[in-house]
């Protein structure tokens, strides 16, 4: 499972990614009018062509460069990548418009021109504040030559230059508000996330042992079965029933018993070690363990080796040492057997209390 700072800057990276789908288009086609409006059509204009081709380039490699979800250097390589196309995007059509904008002074080229200008920093201001200082950078890479370009050769454009300088703290202070907001909902999402993981795990776990519940065993065991059927592997159900456990809670108390449950539960737990072994707690004092992939009868073996383990161990409580045994039942299934879930959890529980029954402290088992 991934920690929250890995996690939230997978959701950067892919919203950096989402957040960039359609602004590529918008700078060729802006390019293509501006300089449709500024007459390069009816000549050769190298600014006019390269510009185009670059941003055409630019827009298929971002349109196609989805994040990965494989480690944090690809995600670093990713942003880096990420970046420089924005740049280039910025860089491209904030010399061409400049170059425009010298060339032409004022003119319906230069109108539209400046309003995508707007557009495109404010976008980028936005669209991008997840990381605020290189979307203000390149955001005010889209304004300023231009405004260099006014100032220096189109004194008769003084006043949109105002205007540019002017908007120009507006932007920032947006961008910011627009940075703390997009972290705000991040966290938010993060939090909300790990509250509902949390929450699943709670409805599928047993909160004494933290083995899983009974209705999450009931499913595995559904599943398990439907696995076994599908790969014609056997698997065993085993049913474990601490002996004597009324007698521990009233000799002595409840919380004795539960120390003895955790007990029972960490030598299951080192008894059955393999990733598919399934352990749950199923009742008061009553366990159940999925043995897959059950060759040669290995469900028996573990059930008698838990056996020999717990009989052998001690639970320390409350300044007391208590001994504990179980009463074991083990089913064996085999694949495309005709039997029922609740068919196949009978036969253990019957082996199980067989087991009881027999003095105790015992494994039997149940033939199908």
């Amino acid at each position: 499972m991934h920690n929250k700072k890995d996690l939230a800057y997978q959701y950067l990276c892919n919203d950096l990614f989402t957040r960039s789908k359609i602004g590529p288009v918008f700078y060729v086609l802006s390019t293509l009018i501006t300089g449709l409006l500024a007459g390069f059509h009816t000549s050769t204009s190298v600014p006019f062509i390269a510009a185009l081709g670059v941003l055409s380039i630019v827009a298929i490699i971002r349109l196609t460069a989805r994040p990965p979800e494989n480690g944090q250097a690809s995600l670093d390589k990713f942003v880096h990548k990420h970046w420089v196309l924005v740049f280039c995007c910025v860089a491209t059509w904030s010399l061409f418009f400049s170059w425009t904008v010298y060339q032409f002074g004022l003119s319906s080229a230069f109108i539209f021109g400046l309003v995508s200008t707007i557009n495109f920093s404010t976008a980028i201001a936005h669209q991008f504040s997840p990381q605020l200082k290189r979307a203000l950078f390149c955001s005010l890479l889209c304004l300023i030559p231009t405004l260099g370009v006014i100032v220096l050769f189109q004194p008769s454009l003084q006043v949109a230059a105002f205007a540019l300088v002017l908007y120009m703290p507006y932007l920032m202070l947006t961008a910011k508000n627009s940075h703390k907001e997009y972290h705000d909902h991040l966290d938010n999402k993060l939090q909300l996330e790990a509250a509902l993981v949390e929450l699943e795990v709670l409805s599928i776990t047993d909160g004494l042992t933290g083995l899983f519940n009974r209705r999450e065993f009931n499913h595995q065991l559904e599943k398990a079965l439907a696995a076994s059927n599908r790969t014609k592997q056997a698997m065993g159900l085993i049913l474990c029933d601490i002996d004597d456990f009324k007698r521990i809670n009233d000799s002595y108390s409840h919380t004795a018993g539960d120390d003895c449950l955790i007990h029972v539960a960490k030598v299951l737990k080192q008894v059955f070690t393999r990733e598919t072994d399934i352990i749950s707690r199923v009742g008061g004092e009553e366990f159940a363990i999925i043995v897959l992939d059950d060759n040669e009868n290995s469900a028996m073996k573990s059930a008698e080796n838990f056996q020999q383990a717990l009989s052998a161990s001690i639970c320390s409580t409350q300044g007391h040492e208590i001994a504990l045994t179980a009463s074991i039942g083990v089913v064996r299934y085999q694949a495309q057997m005709n039997i029922k879930l609740h068919q196949l959890y009978d036969l253990a529980d019957s082996a199980m209390y067989k087991a009881k029954n027999n003095g105790k402290n015992r494994v039997e088992y149940a033939a199908l």
